[in-house]
């Protein structure tokens, strides 16, 4: 037992002159750089600002002194009470820690302090390690060693994070309550306070039951540290949340999306580290601002209601530059990114592609196959039976320029069957996506971004040059030197003449000439100027694709948790917003020229006849 004893007296000698060790090098390195120099600018294709931060944030820096006093009490009551006593670790807290988690076996306990967490939004992420750990615990020493408490808290306050993509107490304070922090009243700081600790969990937009509970904890934990009398604290749980009736920020939030689309670009580049990012950035993208903020009022107006969701990209064909982009409906309510991290089924938007190997292999606009409900023997024994919309077929023979306008099915299994399914999911392998060699590829059943897939139809609308999408053009570091230029890669990777055939049959779409046993996929959709569409649809997930030479829409519109979409409304989303962007800045006719290799030729849309009065297309020449 006294072996035992003595163990255990020599482990707190050791730890606490460890300890003092630390504090002794924290002191000695010197006053840790608080990054207030650390900021990313980024600047939209005509050279202005549209998004900066500091320290990563986007908060608005305010001093201590202009903060609501109730809220100063808050955050130390319930993140921290020991907050001034301490010298940056809660030993008490520590202890109660290990008492819960070893001792009790109870949930996971954690004791970290306001300096702890302050470190940490400086300097680190939030990754499980021991390394993170070790580097947590030596930044908070040089933080309290060479800061005051004053400065540590002012520091926290205006770094830490609120949900709804707002930093900071100030920005908080105006988005929840349309008021500046140091005008929150007792009622108001505590909600606040209380969020910091599950901001999507304690949200009181999100879930109000939650944030009044959680509020009330606040104003429990002001009492016990005699921060309000119990009169006080009675009254106040008493009074609702007074929240906001609008809740905004003077920046445009939309504008997150891409924001968080260009630091991925910025990460993927090698530049989004402290060596860089601790002395500023500016970074020149090719954002255009009309082009977002016509999406974005287009969104507002259509007012999508409940959990239904919507993401859109648009493009520049010439240059693959990503133009707009949008992740969701509010990036207040979710900042989750689907236009570039959410997988879903594509539809139909696939058979381009299997119309273009098609093209490539001697298939031209009047090509014909025998539309009826049609069951295929597959080489390894068994059948396969794809179905039209509404089961409604031509029972005769359909030209290509007719099974585009229509988006039949039948047609489209036996293109794919008839050139070889390897093909076509060799073709999507070469964009870096991957997907099963079977018959119901061509008609979309396969996962991926719509980011992925504009990429792929920017290919297409480009003539057939391909460089991969991209935001960034240069970035240029706080001394004005330029640190990356973006380089023109593009290379000629598919058939141009095959493009131009494919992209002239795509304008089929909303020609109701078509519109025999099916209609035109977009008949009631119409464009002032000539575009090029594709649609594509599942239970789950609505999507189109337009373009001309010169811009590129692509959009989803479904629900995260794959609900089938059964409102009539919902399932024209895609097309209406796509079809009112492109109206609004397509501002005059541009398209794509005929080469040297190809011919004009006018067919009769259904026969696929020669036809002086029918529609023209493209042809390669010596097309029998």
């Amino acid at each position: 037992m006294r072996q035992f004893i003595k163990r255990i007296l020599y482990c707190f000698i050791f730890f606490f002159t460890f300890l003092l060790l630390m504090y002794i090098i924290a002191f000695c390195v010197g006053k840790p750089e608080l990054n207030k120099d650390r900021y990313i600018k980024l600047y939209d294709d005509q050279n202005k600002i549209f998004y900066q931060s500091v320290n990563n944030y986007s908060g608005q820096y305010v001093s201590i002194d202009d903060v609501s006093p109730y809220f100063l009490k808050a955050i130390v009551a319930i993140e921290d009470k020991r907050f001034y006593s301490h010298h940056g670790f809660d030993y008490v807290g520590i202890s109660r820690a290990i008492k819960t988690n070893v001792l009790k076996r109870k949930t996971s306990q954690g004791a970290s302090t306001i300096t702890q967490q302050y470190a940490r939004l400086l300097y680190l992420t939030n990754e499980k390690t021991w390394s993170r750990k070790v580097k947590e615990a030596f930044f908070t020493l040089q933080l309290e060693t060479h800061l005051s408490k004053k400065e540590i808290l002012e520091g926290y306050i205006n770094n830490v994070y609120f949900g709804h993509g707002i930093y900071g107490i100030e920005n908080a304070s105006q988005y929840f309550y349309g008021k500046k922090a140091k005008e929150l009243t007792l009622n108001e700081a505590s909600m606040l306070a209380g969020v910091v600790n599950g901001p999507q969990y304690y949200s009181p937009i999100l879930n109000k039951e939650r944030a009044k509970q959680r509020q009330n904890l606040v104003l429990k934990a002001m009492y016990d540290n005699q921060m309000i009398t119990q009169s006080i604290l009675e009254a106040t749980q008493k009074q609702t949340l007074n929240l906001a009736s609008e809740h905004s920020l003077n920046e445009n939030m939309s504008t997150y999306y891409y924001k968080d689309t260009v630091l991925e670009e910025l990460e993927e580049l090698g530049f989004y580290n402290n060596q860089y990012l601790n002395k500023g950035l500016n970074i020149y993208t090719s954002f255009n601002s009309e082009y977002q903020n016509t999406l974005n009022d287009l969104i507002k107006e259509k007012k999508i209601q409940g959990d239904l969701q919507c993401a859109f990209t648009v493009a520049n064909p010439k240059t693959n530059q990503l133009q707009a982009l949008i992740g969701g409906k509010d990036y207040a309510n979710s900042q989750y990114n689907r236009a570039i991290h959410a997988s879903r089924q594509i539809g139909s938007t696939m058979k381009p592609f299997l119309y273009y190997l098609a093209l490539e292999n001697g298939f031209n606009p009047s090509t014909r196959f025998l539309c009826e409900p049609t069951t295929f023997k597959l080489s390894n024994n068994t059948t396969y039976s794809p179905a039209n919309f509404h089961q409604k077929y031509a029972y005769q023979e359909i030209t290509l320029a007719q099974a585009i306008a229509v988006s039949d099915n039948i047609f489209a299994v036996k293109t794919h069957l008839f050139l070889g399914t390897e093909n076509l999911r060799d073709f999507l392998k070469s964009y870096g996506i991957n997907a099963k060699n079977n018959a119901s590829l061509a008609l979309g059943t396969v996962n991926t971004n719509i980011y992925n897939l504009s990429n792929i139809y920017c290919n297409i609308a480009s003539g057939g040059k391909y460089q991969h999408l991209y935001t960034i053009e240069k970035i240029v570091d706080h001394q004005g030197k330029t640190i990356y230029q973006h380089k023109n890669q593009r290379i000629q990777n598919l058939n141009k003449e095959s493009c131009l055939i494919l992209n002239q049959l795509l304008t089929g779409t909303f020609n109701k000439q078509f519109s025999t046993y099916l209609n035109a996929t977009m008949e009631n959709y119409q464009t002032k100027y000539t575009v090029a569409c594709k649609t594509g649809s599942t239970d789950y997930d609505n999507l189109i694709v337009a373009y001309n030479p010169n811009i590129l829409i692509n959009g989803w519109v479904g629900y995260d948790d794959n609900r089938k979409i059964e409102n009539s409304q919902e399932k024209v989303l895609a097309k209406e917003l796509a079809i009112d962007f492109l109206n609004k800045e397509i501002k005059k006719e541009s398209w794509y020229k005929l080469t040297s290799k190809l011919n004009a030729i006018a067919i009769n849309p259904i026969s696929g006849n020669i036809d002086e009065t029918g529609i023209v297309y493209w042809f390669r020449k010596g097309t029998p």
